[in-house]
């Protein structure tokens, strides 16, 4: 036997272990309370509810089966978002310039309100996801919208997107850092417009979503006119499948040589979050699963399944899947809600 058949072999024979896949689904039930809402981590730092952290963790409910959890953990987003909803009117009218005037990224886990001003919280790719979210739920017939008041909701993000001029201006991105454009931002506010616009739940002109094509096409395949690469760009492949295959394939490319490492993926080049003594930047977890879910959903499963593998083998002792390993150890935001919640969809596409 030569050992790609070997590799292929291993590959198809992998299953996850009783005790893993407990793990994984334990992980993130204990950040998840009764309301539905996640903690993204139970640390200092992370004792909130992000709305993408939200967002992506309920995600595995579809994937599981169990879509009243899903139905509930969307309805925490809709809850976010109402309890906001004087300033989110406001916006649509009159364009934002203070970062506190933005829709909020960080809430309390308790009560759904807002948390601190002083934050990144212009970050499009969050709006743009709960729509796509709101929107594929609904094409696989799951109703999240209980009246119209989450209707209206809808409609008005549409209107937010607009009035903040997703596709001209920039945004906090992904990792709530500086401004700047973001190919990760524009394409989850292009693919939820979309999503809206098909399924009927909003009304979307067609020019605000071709801005926004027009503005990633220029971009990619960077991340931001001054950057490469970027882990973000993986949620253009999944759940957005935003990218034609040589564009993808560049992508891809650029992350695999240049953000890998022992334990987990690079946000990019020089991050100074969490970074190691010796010099390299943190080591996310998650990487490796959304990289095994991509090529999952590319038919390549063999990839996918080592990618798979190599995220399994940074769960901790307790079963538990850290952010990010520093200095060869899980950092305190451990577990991670987001990155149980990838390696659960992960599994599932693998059907491992």
């Amino acid at each position: 036997m030569n050992t790609t058949t070997a590799s292929k072999n291993t590959a198809a024979e992998y299953r996850l272990s009783d005790w893993e896949r407990e793990a994984l689904k334990r992980g993130m039930e204990k950040l998840r309370d009764e309301k539905g809402a996640f903690l993204a981590a139970n640390s200092d730092d992370y004792h909130a509810c992000w709305m993408r952290d939200q967002l992506y963790a309920n995600f595995a409910y579809y994937y599981t089966g169990e879509h009243d959890k899903f139905v509930v953990g969307m309805h925490v987003v809709f809850d976010m978002l109402h309890n906001a909803r004087g300033k989110i009117e406001e916006a649509t009218v009159n364009p934002p310039k203070a970062i506190h005037e933005y829709i909020h990224a960080k809430y309390c886990h308790k009560n759904l309100t807002e948390i601190t001003d002083d934050w990144g919280h212009h970050q499009v790719d969050a709006v743009g996801q709960f729509l796509f979210i709101v929107g594929f739920a609904h094409q696989n017939g799951i109703n999240v919208i209980r009246n119209d008041e989450d209707r209206d909701m809808i409609q008005m993000l549409v209107a937010y997107l607009t009035s903040v001029r997703y596709w001209e201006y920039p945004d906090n991105g992904m990792w709530e850092e500086w401004m700047e454009m973001h190919t990760s931002s524009i394409g989850a506010a292009v693919k939820g417009l979309e999503m809206v616009k098909k399924t009927r739940i909003a009304i979307v002109s067609d020019a605000l979503i071709n801005k926004g094509r027009t503005t990633l096409f220029s971009i990619l395949p960077n991340e931001t006119p001054l950057r490469e690469q970027d882990m973000a760009q993986l949620s253009l492949m999944w759940p957005y499948n935003m990218l034609p295959g040589d564009i993808e394939d560049v992508v891809l490319d650029r992350i695999e040589s240049r953000l890998i490492q022992s334990m987990g993926v690079n946000r990019y080049l020089d991050d100074n979050y969490y970074r190691s003594d010796n010099g390299i930047s943190a080591e996310w977890t998650m990487g490796f699963f959304w990289l095994s879910i991509v090529y999952a959903e590319r038919g390549e499963r063999d990839i996918a399944i080592e990618w798979f593998k190599r995220g399994m083998n940074t769960m901790t002792p307790e079963g538990d899947l850290p952010e990010l390993y520093v200095n060869g150890a899980p950092n305190p935001n451990t577990p991670l809600a987001w990155s149980h919640s990838l390696a659960i969809i992960a599994a599932h596409k693998l059907e491992i």
